[in-house]
């Protein structure tokens, strides 16, 4: 089968574990309002977030790296059906 270079998971809901540090104020308060609402996530810390959602992990990334800048940071943490966990960096 050819590789698509999509990040496969077969769980309805997906848990991610995400931390980020994002200096456009608008672009943060806008990834922390997706958290806190529509991402069902639970503050950590302010820059860190723990959220369940439908999003699968590439719908996750398109979704943080939309709100990046370039010198912006974000990683998120996420359990593949295989109960391997994964870190993907971004920025």
């Amino acid at each position: 089968m050819p590789r698509d270079n999509k990040l496969y998971s077969g769980f309805v809901n997906h848990d991610y574990i995400l931390t980020f540090s994002i200096a456009d104020e608008e672009s943060r308060a806008r990834l922390v309002a997706l958290c806190a609402g529509p991402w069902q996530g639970d503050e950590v810390t302010p820059g860190t977030w723990e959220v369940s959602n439908t999003l699968s992990p590439d719908q996750m990334e398109r979704a943080i790296l939309e709100l990046m800048g370039d010198a912006d940071r974000a990683a998120y943490y996420y359990l593949s059906d295989s109960k391997r966990m994964f870190r993907v960096l971004l920025g």
